[in-house]
């Protein structure tokens, strides 16, 4: 029987929301900068996307999902933050079965968790005009320094059970390092993206659960349950 309750991490881009930084903020602000130059917007977005996997490849893990920075470095310009938009322009960005799952997650023992490799400044606005803030008990991103598949994002959140992401790079493999249940929520059937792949990462991986909704997480949970706790006791009992 579970005499606390249940703390889930969940992944934001691609697992809640369909990137609202990018869209809304980052890719508009592109648009507008490059008005005042000889390249496109795509092509800015081309150099942006280089400079991050270059500083991927160094082991610059937290400095290449810097954009402020990368704009910087690349342009010599200010990128601003991004502000709370109004609600009625973040709401077509949630996937539809996250309501549900959110839903639940308050009326069951759980304790939400959002750790994504955004960096937080770029991510939270958007969770504050969905008034998420008030649901999620914590929130991590690449200020911590750490980002996924680095196992250390999740030392932030005592007794983490379950992590849920749509990236086996990133989210699967982080939780696996890290001791979590590791859930794979794979949307469509679209080839995995390997760019921040961890070098050192084993040729192959397989997440615990794979599911295509969070509506299968409820009847996932209440049938795994008792798997994930003797799981967790037996990792507990291993690190002591």
């Amino acid at each position: 029987m579970l005499t606390r309750p249940l703390n889930i991490s969940c992944d934001f881009d691609g697992t809640l929301m369909q990137n609202p930084y990018w869209r809304l903020h980052l890719k508009p602000w592109l648009i507008s900068f490059s008005q005042s130059h000889r390249q496109s917007w795509a092509q800015l977005w081309q150099l942006m996307r280089q400079e991050s996997l270059s500083r991927l490849q160094k082991g610059q893990s937290t400095e290449a999902y810097d954009w402020k920075d990368i704009v910087q470095t690349l342009f010599q310009t200010h990128l601003p933050d991004p502000v709370v938009p109004p609600r009625a322009q973040v709401l077509p960005l949630v996937y539809p079965d996250v309501w549900d799952f959110l839903h639940w997650s308050v009326s069951y023992p759980v304790r939400l968790h959002l750790v994504t490799n955004g960096f937080m400044t770029n991510q939270l606005p958007y969770l504050k005009a969905l008034g998420w803030d008030k649901i999620l008990a914590s929130w991590t991103g690449s200020e911590s320094g750490f980002t996924k598949p680095d196992p250390r994002i999740f030392d932030g959140i005592p007794d983490l059970d379950v992590h849920i992401g749509d990236r086996l790079a990133h989210d699967v493999l982080g939780a696996k390092r890290a001791s979590i249940f590791a859930v794979h929520l794979r949307r469509n059937d679209v080839g995995e993206e390997q760019d921040g792949l961890d070098p050192l990462s084993p040729a192959h991986y397989q997440a615990d659960l794979t599911i295509k909704t969070l509506k299968e997480m409820p009847q996932a949970i209440a049938r795994l349950l008792p798997n994930i706790m003797t799981r967790k006791a037996g990792w507990l009992c291993k690190e002591f």
